[in-house]
């Protein structure tokens, strides 16, 4: 009886033990889904709203176990969310965020909008394609200095970002899609000749050339001496950072007190620079794809511009 009971439980341990690796294995998969979501409360005010782009811009309070208290343009995919939204409403809504992307749901307001509440920021100046690209001037993540003009007689291109981006479909999207087109053109050697990429971080004070080559290595795990050659990652001058945004139609905001003193808000710029030094097509927001960029940078090449 004895041994007959130890057996039973045994084989009960067993069960158990297999139940909660079963368990362990099932979480594990499902924690590195690329669409597994997780739901964050949010609450905070709006800001500006960009109809356009699907997006709201809100001030939002901490958000338990996410981040802190921050202003940032969030997608909205409910077209009647956007229309019934407006500056200064205080809102409540649920922020999902999986791998790969997030958006809001469920937006309740919860105070209307003071009647003296700031009209709507006026619309980017888009860049006209052709135009020339003034020879800005950048540090690059080995502390040297760059100019645009010296990329001549190569395709650039070319995206803003920051490395403190915590929206996966923001910056972080950016960066895996020039990954994704540095991989493809390493494949076709006579385009990788003629092209050059860089990302352009509007947040200078921070991305020191130091942050920036870390965050290069890190979130491409590409070797350093295969990276920087074709594809590098600059800052501006904090002083000519405006005039740089205001060329490629980039919006950034920053938060100059309270608790969000330093916080930036921005929207996304992707540009193509021929060999001439022109604009060649300009991108805004983040629908585009590494496959729709790569053709048009291959059609730029091919034409010789």
């Amino acid at each position: 009886m004895v041994e007959n009971g130890r057996d039973t439980l045994i084989s009960n341990m067993r069960r158990t033990l297999a139940g909660l690796l079963l368990a362990t294995l099932v979480l594990a998969v499902a924690c590195h889904s690329p669409n597994a979501q997780r739901h964050y409360p949010l609450t905070g005010e709006i800001i500006a709203v960009d109809r356009a782009a699907h997006q709201l811009i809100i001030r939002n309070d901490d958000i338990p176990d996410f981040m802190k208290s921050m202003t940032m343009p969030y997608a909205v995919k409910d077209p009647a969310a956007l229309d019934h939204s407006q500056i200064g409403q205080r809102i409540k809504a649920t922020l999902v965020v999986t791998r790969t992307e997030s958006w809001l749901e469920d937006i309740q307001v919860t105070a209307q909008a003071p009647a003296d509440a700031a009209a709507p920021q006026s619309e980017l100046q888009i860049p006209a394609e052709g135009t020339p690209v003034p020879d800005f001037v950048f540090t690059n993540q080995d502390g040297k200095h760059v100019h645009l003009a010296q990329y001549k007689g190569q395709v650039v291109l070319l995206t803003f970002i920051y490395t403190r981006c915590p929206m996966p479909d923001f910056c972080p999207r950016m960066t895996n899609n020039f990954r994704e087109i540095e991989k493809s053109l390493k494949q076709d050697p006579a385009a990788y000749g003629h092209t050059h990429l860089l990302s352009i971080s509007f947040d200078p004070q921070f991305d020191t050339p130091t942050v920036l080559r870390q965050y290069a290595l890190s979130t491409t795990s590409i070797p350093a001496a295969d990276l920087f050659p074709h594809w590098e990652f600059l800052s501006p001058q904090p002083k000519d950072l405006d005039a740089t945004g205001h060329f490629f139609a980039l919006s950034v905001w920053r938060e100059k007190q309270g608790a969000q003193s330093g916080a930036i808000t921005h929207s996304l710029s992707t540009a193509i620079i021929d060999g001439n030094g022109k604009l060649y097509r300009w991108y805004h927001g983040n629908s585009w794809t590494p496959e729709e960029l790569l053709k048009e940078v291959k059609s730029a090449v091919g034409s010789g511009n």
